[in-house]
């Protein structure tokens, strides 16, 4: 069955297990389409690799977790639409793309099997791309706002594609287009990982894969904040300087 086009100014595919390949970029220069807030498209960039195996059950129960509590959120956040790309060794798979909330179905066993190496720079720079591509369908007044979510537990080890002076270039140039990016780091330094390919400190995130539950119901709250801000305008410079979590919800990720 297919599902309705979300975005009115772009034909996209909503349906699952599409695949999706993107060139890598000839040059680190890049301008994107400014968000909008029209709705919230949110984009999570999940690690597949095979070091997620230790954490398989929780991720599934985790991200299942944050769908419900942004479909609850719709009544005060508004429209959002969800975007899931799973990465692990030489393969970025776009599982649902611009799919509305309501229709998001459940994540289980056989659509998260963890294996392989950690791709992460091809992943973020193919998610880039598309929702670029999503942006530049529409009129300014029919944007959406984007939050781009990135979960891993490891490090860069298997990109071919894109390198990390063009993802942070890419970051760059698409926070000044007022995307919204949050880097979630598993039992590692999230902040020195994430400074490679331009993350900074007010959006990177450590949280530890025993307290999953915890941690992906601080991030959905986050996310909720993030799109009524977005809803009423406020700026990503300025949905950073506030903080993305409160002291608690951080003290509840470790």
């Amino acid at each position: 069955m297919n599902l309705p086009n979300p975005f009115p100014g772009l034909a996209v595919n909503v349906n699952a297990g599409v695949q999706i390949s993107t060139p890598q970029p000839a040059t680190n220069s890049y301008k994107f389409k400014k968000a909008g807030k029209n709705g919230t498209l949110i984009a999570i960039v999940l690690d597949e690799s095979g070091s997620m195996n230790v954490c398989r059950d929780t991720t599934i129960t985790g991200f299942n977790e944050f769908v419900q509590g942004q479909k609850a959120a719709e009544a005060t956040a508004g429209a959002g639409y969800l975007t899931l790309v799973k990465f692990e060794g030489g393969k970025v798979d776009t599982v649902y793309h611009n799919r509305p909330l309501s229709e998001v179905p459940a994540l289980d066993n056989s659509t998260y099997q963890p294996a392989g190496g950690t791709n992460l720079l091809d992943a973020i720079g193919d998610t880039i791309n598309n929702v670029n591509t999503v942006l530049a369908g529409n009129k300014k007044k029919d944007r959406p706002g984007v939050i781009i979510t990135i979960m891993t537990d490891g490090e860069e080890n298997s990109s071919r594609r894109f390198n990390n002076e063009q993802i942070k270039a890419m970051v760059k140039a698409a926070e000044v287009a007022d995307w919204t990016f949050v880097f979630l780091g598993a039992n590692i330094d999230a902040f020195s990982v994430g400074s490679t390919f331009g993350m900074g400190m007010s959006n990177s995130i450590n949280y530890s894969t025993a307290s999953m539950g915890n941690t992906m119901t601080s991030v959905s709250a986050s996310t909720t904040r993030m799109r009524m801000a977005k809803a009423a305008g406020v700026t990503t410079a300025d949905i950073y300087s506030t903080g993305l979590y409160t002291d608690a919800e951080l003290k509840s990720m470790k």
